[in-house]
């Protein structure tokens, strides 16, 4: 539906003329993440801190090459938490070679979409996840 804002101008519904709308995935993840918190003795852990300053911290539990469990920190904005948490969800359960797989679009996918100018968050949280698996597989005790 579009209407006509006081000053004339074409706005969608629940959003400001030049703003994009929040899923209502993204605002779930943020408001309910289920996977936020460290995790002791995990399998695979990393730490990232991307180009935009935040930093993102995964531990993962791995049994017979399956993620077991997935655990996330981050010092990130609201999309970054989004991201993070959709990364987990999507990792869970998974194979070790299907989770080495999520990509930054599977993610905004997930989402139902990111702002342009936050859509590097879903990229920082797939790269996170994978060095987290990589750190698993090095050891030793992966594949």
């Amino acid at each position: 539906m579009v209407e006509d804002d006081l000053n004339g101008k074409e706005k969608s519904s629940g959003t400001v003329a030049g703003e994009e709308a929040v899923s209502a995935k993204v605002i779930h993840h943020v408001m309910e993440p289920t996977h936020m918190g460290p995790m002791d003795k995990p399998d695979g852990h990393a730490v990232i801190t991307g180009p935009c300053g935040d930093t993102d911290e995964f531990f993962v539990r791995i049994f017979s090459s399956r993620i077991r469990e997935v655990r996330f920190r981050t010092t990130g904005c609201f999309f970054t938490i989004a991201a993070c948490d959709a990364v987990a969800v999507l990792a869970e359960g998974r194979t070790v070679r299907e989770a080495m797989r999520i990509t930054q679009e599977a993610v905004i996918e997930y989402l139902g979409g990111l702002p342009d100018d936050h859509r590097h968050c879903a990229l920082l949280a797939a790269n996170t996840l994978h060095k987290a698996i990589r750190s698993y597989v090095v050891r030793g005790t992966g594949l």
